[in-house]
Parts: C-alpha cells; sequence; structure tokens
C-alpha cells in the first residue's frame, strides 16, 4: 500500500501531459500484476487519467529472475527505455566484502563506525576520481574545451571504477 500510495503521488506531481512513464522496480514483475485493481479498489489512490504506466526491472536485480521475467522487464527490451545504472546501492557493497569479515566480532557502535568510515573512504576516492572522467556535454565549442586544464592524478585511485 505504501509503495501504491509513493507511486501515485509521484505520477500525479507535475506531470501534465505526460501519456506514460517508466517504473523501475526489483521486483515489479510481481508489483505490477495487480497494481491497477488495487488503485481501483483503493479510495486513496489514484493516477492521472490516460497516463500508461511500462513496468521494468533494473539489469542488476533482473538477471536474478526468470528467463521470461529477463525478456518482458529489462531496459534493454522495453522500446524507448536507455540502459541506466539506478542501482548503484548495490555496486556499493563490494567494497565493503574487504572488510566485512573484521567487522563481524566488533562491537555494534564499533562497526557502525568502520562501516561508515569506509563508505566515507569510498565516497572521497570516488570525488578525487572525477577528473580522470569527464563529461563536457555543456561544452560545445571545441575551442574553450582546449582552454581548460585538468589535474591530473599520478597512480590512480583504488576503488575507481575503469
Amino acid at each position: 500500500m505504501k509503495m501504491d500510495y509513493v507511486l501515485c503521488q509521484a505520477l500525479r506531481y507535475n506531470t501534465n501531459g505526460i501519456d506514460w512513464a517508466f517504473t523501475f522496480y526489483d521486483i515489479n514483475c510481481q508489483y505490477h500484476k495487480h497494481l491497477n485493481k488495487r488503485i481501483k479498489e483503493s479510495p486513496y489512490l489514484d493516477l492521472p487519467w490516460g497516463m500508461d504506466i511500462i513496468p521494468g526491472i533494473g539489469l542488476w536485480h533482473v538477471h536474478g529472475h526468470q528467463d521470461k521475467c529477463y525478456v518482458q522487464y529489462a531496459s534493454n527490451f522495453i522500446a524507448g527505455a536507455a540502459r541506466m545504472d539506478g542501482e548503484i546501492m548495490e555496486t556499493l557493497w563490494a567494497p565493503l566484502h574487504i572488510i566485512s569479515p573484521s567487522a563481524r566480532g566488533m562491537s555494534t557502535p564499533h562497526r557502525k563506525e568502520c562501516l561508515d568510515f569506509q563508505m566515507n573512504n569510498c565516497n572521497f576516492m570516488k570525488v578525487i576520481c572525477i577528473s580522470e572522467q569527464h563529461h563536457f556535454s555543456e561544452f560545445t565549442n571545441l575551442h574553450v574545451l582546449r582552454q581548460i586544464s585538468l589535474p591530473k592524478i599520478q597512480g590512480g585511485c583504488a576503488g575507481c571504477p575503469r
């Protein structure tokens, strides 16, 4: 019910003139089955009139589903959808596996501090490595682009995606 409410509220906000919306959810194959029925039966839920909802499952999770879910819900096969990485939290778990054996034996406050330090370090390393991953879409003039000097980081960064 909470997800239904959140979805209905999000799709009603500033969506005049929009005819369809993609929704990506880890369990959309089950969630979307009876969505219209739940919305019609509830006096508190309402979707914008005429809006089609196109369900999808993010590429990170869809591979754990049945083959029929992959073909039906992967963004690769949905017309108009792009390949996207909307599940960044799951990709951040990998660095935590490095410290998880030592964190198991820690007290709760020490474990929280250790995990916070590891995640802050991961975020810090991403910020440092941003200069290696430029996105110059706002620059259209090559003359302006050539005048920009970016700092180079020597030796690379641990934790930077390559």
